[in-house]
């Protein structure tokens, strides 16, 4: 290992670029798709979105988010917020919503502040009912 960084050896990376051949084809696809519709759209325009996205993403996390931004996972006290944690170094960060948010807007914000597998489980209780739940 070099800088944390695995070597792998030749045989091993032509059976990695096999195994995720069809994940390559389809990222270069929509990859291509992408920039066709993002032509079509005009880069004077889609800057001026990203910009506009930019700032209403930047209102919602000064709205909703304590601190304004991601905190390490052991500073989220409501489960529901708190990312998994991988075995290993990685630390996944995550959001907590400020105190005192109306309802209204404490459902909003959690629902733009949940991790991906509590997202997911909420996604699957609606789609399939009860029961459903990872890990």
């Amino acid at each position: 290992q070099s800088g944390g960084v695995a070597r792998v050896s030749p045989a091993q990376a032509a059976r990695l670029r096999a195994w995720n051949g069809l994940d390559w084809a389809l990222y270069a696809h929509l990859n291509r798709s992408f920039w066709r519709r993002a032509e079509a759209f005009g880069a004077t325009r889609l800057r001026r979105e990203v910009a506009r996205l930019r700032q209403r993403r930047q209102a919602l996390a000064r709205r909703c988010l304590r601190g304004g931004g991601p905190l390490p996972a052991r500073a989220i006290a409501d489960g529901r917020l708190r990312p998994f944690q991988p075995p290993g170094r990685a630390q996944i960060l995550g959001y907590a919503l400020r105190a005192g948010l109306a309802p209204a807007d404490r459902e909003l914000c959690a629902r733009l502040a949940t991790p991906e597998l509590q997202y997911k489980d909420i996604l699957d209780r609606r789609q399939f009912g009860g029961g459903n739940t990872s890990g």
